[in-house]
C-alpha cells in the first residue's frame, strides 16, 4: 500500500516535494498523482513509484484516486482565482476523506502575516477558504463513530523568491527600465522570500517527521509559516536587481489603475487565471503593506538542517542566467 500520495505530481513546487519524497521514502510507499502520469520522471516509475492519473478539473476523476492513501501531500490549484480554486481543493479533500486518507498536508501561502486567519490578498482567499474547510472536516470528521477521523498541516510555503518580478513590476531581467512602477513606495515591511526547491525539500521532510513521528507531530490540525529566515523590503529588492545590471534602477510609485494598465504586468499575469488577474493581483501589494510577508520563520532551515539559499543568491542566478 502507498504510504503517501502527491497530487497534483507537477509543477515547480509539486516535483520538488516528490522528488525529494523519493530521497526519503522506499518507492513502493510513493504514488504520483498527475493528469499527465506519463511526464513522471521513468526513473521514478523503474523504482517502484507508483503513479495513478487525475485531474483536478475532472470531479469523477478524484472518485478512488485517494484509495489505499494514508497520507496526502495536496499542491493548491495553479491559479490565483478564488472560487472554482476553493471547490476544486474542497473535490479533492473530500474525495481523500471518502477514500480512508488519515493526514492531508496542504500547501497554502504565505500571506496573512503569522498564520492568521484573514488576508487583503485576493491571492490568499481561496486558501483561507481551503484551510477552514479543513478544520472543519477534522473537526466533524473527530467526532464521528463511523469513520476514521482525518487531520491535517496546512503549510503556509513562504513567497518564491523566483517570484520577485511580479512584486517589481514585471520587468524584463535582461533589458531593465530606468524604474518599475508598483503601486507601493519600496518602503516599510517587505517579503521573506525563500527558494522553490529550498522549500519543497523542508515541506518532503516535514511529511517524513509526520510519517516517523506518529501522535507526536507537532503540527496535526495547525496551520504552519515555512517562509524564508530574512525579510527584504521591495526597494532593497529593485535596487539590488539594478546593481546587478549595473544600472540605478528605482520603485516610481504607482496607483493601481497606472499598474494594471503596464503592458509586462497584463502580459506576464495574465495567463494566472481568468478574470482581471493584474487588478486582482495589485491586491498583494496592500497586503505586502500591511507586514502580511514579512514575518520570518526559522522552520526553513530547521527541516533542511541548513541555512536556506540566500534570496540575493537566487537572483544572482536568475539575472545571470
Amino acid at each position: 500500500m502507498a504510504q503517501i500520495a502527491v497530487f497534483p505530481a507537477a509543477g515547480k513546487i509539486g516535483s520538488s516535494i516528490y522528488i525529494h519524497l523519493s530521497e526519503l521514502l522506499p518507492a513502493k510507499e510513493l504514488l504520483l498523482i498527475s493528469r499527465h502520469p506519463e511526464k513522471i520522471p521513468s526513473r521514478l516509475v523503474e523504482a517502484g513509484v507508483a503513479t495513478r492519473k487525475a485531474d483536478y478539473n475532472d470531479a469523477d476523476s478524484l472518485d478512488h484516486v485517494f484509495d489505499g492513501v494514508s497520507c496526502l501531500v495536496l499542491i493548491s490549484y495553479p491559479s490565483i482565482e478564488r472560487d472554482h480554486r476553493f471547490e476544486v481543493h474542497k473535490s479533492a479533500i473530500d474525495a481523500a476523506h471518502r477514500s480512508g486518507v488519515s493526514h492531508i498536508f496542504y500547501t497554502s501561502l504565505a500571506f496573512g502575516g503569522d498564520c492568521t486567519a484573514s488576508s487583503v490578498a485576493h491571492v490568499m482567499q481561496a486558501h483561507l477558504k481551503t484551510e477552514n474547510h479543513l478544520k472543519t472536516l477534522a473537526s466533524e470528521s473527530a467526532e464521528r463513530s463511523d469513520k476514521a477521523p482525518v487531520t491535517f498541516t496546512a503549510i503556509r510555503e513562504g513567497i518564491y523568491s523566483e517570484s520577485f518580478p511580479m512584486y517589481t513590476g514585471c520587468p524584463d531581467l535582461h533589458n531593465l527600465p530606468e524604474e518599475v512602477k508598483i503601486p507601493h513606495d519600496g518602503s516599510g515591511p517587505g517579503i521573506a522570500f525563500a527558494k522553490i526547491d529550498d522549500l519543497g525539500e523542508a515541506t518532503a521532510k516535514l511529511v517524513k517527521e509526520y510519517l516517523d513521528g506518529s501522535g507526536s507531530f507537532r503540527y496535526r490540525n495547525q496551520v504552519m509559516l515555512l517562509s524564508g529566515p530574512r525579510v527584504w523590503g521591495l526597494g532593497d529588492v529593485v535596487k539590488m536587481l539594478g546593481e546587478m545590471e549595473g544600472k540605478g534602477l528605482k520603485v516610481n510609485q504607482v496607483n493601481k489603475e497606472e499598474y494594471v494598465a503596464e503592458p509586462r504586468v497584463r502580459e506576464l499575469l495574465g495567463s494566472h487565471g481568468p478574470g482581471k488577474v493584474p487588478e486582482q493581483w495589485a491586491t498583494s501589494f496592500d497586503a505586502v503593506k500591511r507586514g502580511e510577508c514579512a514575518v520570518a520563520s526559522v522552520e526553513l532551515g530547521r527541516l533542511l538542517g541548513r541555512q536556506p539559499e540566500g534570496f540575493e543568491e537566487t537572483m544572482k542566478k536568475m539575472v545571470g542566467g
